[in-house]
């Protein structure tokens, strides 16, 4: 009927199909390698209703194929050896520790030397002021007029000794060799006596920008100098007025004091102070000169002037020229700012470098520990973005 296909007669579909059938068989039957790895596809028809045969496949032989399931999984060795990493870490971490440690010590030990040394001269010019104060009244005041009264008659006289017999200053080290048994002025008894607070201390000098403060003994002796600064005899006595130029000498480059040593820091317009006998004088630099170890011309007293020159030696470490720093009386506080108000620059540097430093270590111990917190290595599991 038109319209219809024509189908095929029954035994036709019968033959077709015994036809694939022996054609599939003859494919499975064909002979296959056994040592490659290739295994032979079965052509099948949709209609066919034949299991798929397949050639098994062989591999080669690995590490894990004959052992056990725990023997595979076993991390023992692995943790072992990352328990040895993590102790050869610790140990070299100790070993920074230590020498960085033993660096500091040795750089350190002589700036606690140092510090203690001047702590202790400081407290020195302390408990002499204190000593003086405790003098009924007017003790003190009639001492500083004796001693204005010797700077007078040291004017009118010219000067004809000025000091010791021994450079104070004659050592390789900065250290003094002028001895008591030498000095012109341990032989002048009136000069020992005036502006004696008991202690031998006639004053203190305070230079607050580089933090020197010390006591003032009569003379520039090996053991003067070595307690504090001297006074240099034959110049006039600190305690000011007109026609007056007293000499305060110090030590330079000790390893175990500073004493003068931060001397050379100081500029035209800076100001250092004289305390003696309950009285604060101030100075402001006006000149800063080296001369040589001989020459006086510039530790005269020049008329109308109320002069001090603080004396040390130079260059550092070499010792063959004289470095004064010379200023001229101002009135406190103003110009002269009070000494209290003064303060060393190279101190708040220190105390800023040590802050920073303590908030860097911290910082860093804070990025450690957050990093190893369990919730990142959650998150890094997860996926997230390992990013800071």
């Amino acid at each position: 009927m038109f319209g219809r296909s024509a189908r095929k007669p029954r035994h036709a579909r019968h033959s077709a199909a015994s036809t694939a059938l022996e054609r599939d068989t003859s494919v499975s039957q064909l002979p296959v390698d056994d040592d490659s790895a290739v295994h032979t596809p079965v052509s099948r028809t949709p209609n066919s209703h034949t299991p798929v045969s397949h050639t098994p496949v062989s591999h080669p032989e690995n590490a894990f194929s004959n052992r056990p399931f725990r023997e595979a999984i076993d991390t023992t060795d692995v943790m072992t050896e990352r328990r040895s990493l993590r102790l050869r870490l610790l140990l070299l971490r100790l070993l920074t520790a230590i020498l960085l440690i033993a660096a500091i010590c040795v750089a350190g030990f002589p700036l606690a030397l140092q510090w203690q040394s001047s702590q202790r001269l400081a407290e020195t010019s302390d408990v002499s002021a204190q000593h003086v104060a405790g003098w009924p009244y007017p003790q003190a005041e009639e001492a500083f007029a004796a001693a204005q009264k010797y700077n007078e008659k040291l004017a009118i006289s010219g000067q004809p000794v000025l000091g010791e017999a021994v450079d104070p200053f004659t050592s390789a080290q900065g250290g003094s060799k002028a001895k008591s048994e030498d000095s012109a002025s341990a032989k002048d008894k009136e000069y020992q006596s005036l502006l004696n607070s008991g202690d031998g201390v006639m004053g203190t000098i305070r230079v607050p920008k580089v933090s020197i403060k010390l006591p003032i003994y009569h003379g520039t002796s090996e053991e003067a100098l070595a307690s504090g600064a001297g006074h240099l005899y034959g110049t006039s006595l600190p305690v000011g007025g007109r026609s007056t130029h007293s000499v305060i000498t110090g030590h330079r480059g000790l390893v175990e004091a500073l004493m003068f040593t931060r001397l050379d820091e100081m500029k035209t317009g800076d100001f250092f102070y004289i305390e003696v006998m309950g009285e604060t004088l101030g100075y402001k630099v006006d000149r800063i000169t080296v001369i040589e170890p001989n020459d006086t011309s510039q530790l005269k007293i020049v008329p109308g002037e109320d002069r001090v020159t603080l004396m040390t030696c130079t260059p550092y470490g070499v010792n063959t020229h004289r470095l004064l720093i010379s200023g001229h009386r101002e009135a406190i506080p103003i110009p002269a700012p009070n000494p209290n108000d003064v303060h060393d620059g190279r101190n708040l540097a220190v105390i800023v470098g040590v802050a920073i430093l303590i908030l860097g270590w911290l910082l860093v111990g804070l990025l450690r520990r957050l990093r190893s917190m369990p919730w990142r290595a959650m998150h890094h599991a997860a996926g997230w973005p390992r990013r800071w």
